[in-house]
C-alpha cells in the first residue's frame, strides 16, 4: 500500500495505491496521520489505484470520516473500482461518504 497526500483546490487528496488490507493497515494509519492535524478542509480519498480494502482499512477511512465531519467538512471517495465499490456498498459506507467520479 502506497499513500500520498496532496492539497488540491483547497482539499486534501489521499491517494491510495494497492491493497488496504490487515497487513498494510499499520503503514496506512501512519501515512494518513497528518490528516488529523487539519481541520480546515474536505478530504478526498482517491481510490482509483486501490484494488482491495479489508475491515481494518474501512476502520481507518471511518476514523478520517469522523474527524472530517466533526470539523464541518466532507469526506469524499473518488475513483472506486467495481470490487472496492461493492465492499463500500455492502458495508453501508456509500451512505456516509460523498462519491465522485475520476
Amino acid at each position: 500500500m502506497d499513500i500520498t497526500i496532496n492539497e488540491q483546490e483547497g482539499r486534501l487528496v489521499i491517494s491510495l495505491c494497492g491493497d488496504l488490507d490487515n497487513m498494510a493497515s499499520s503503514k496506512a494509519e501512519a501515512g494518513i496521520a497528518p490528516v488529523f492535524e487539519r481541520k480546515d478542509c474536505d478530504v478526498v480519498f482517491d481510490c482509483s489505484q486501490m484494488n482491495y480494502i479489508s475491515s481494518s482499512g474501512l476502520r481507518i477511512l471511518l476514523n478520517v470520516y469522523k474527524h472530517t465531519r466533526s470539523n464541518g467538512h466532507e469526506a469524499i471517495l473518488k475513483g472506486l473500482k467495481n470490487d472496492v465499490e461493492e465492499v463500500f456498498r455492502l458495508t453501508g459506507f456509500l451512505q456516509l461518504f460523498k462519491v465522485e467520479d475520476v
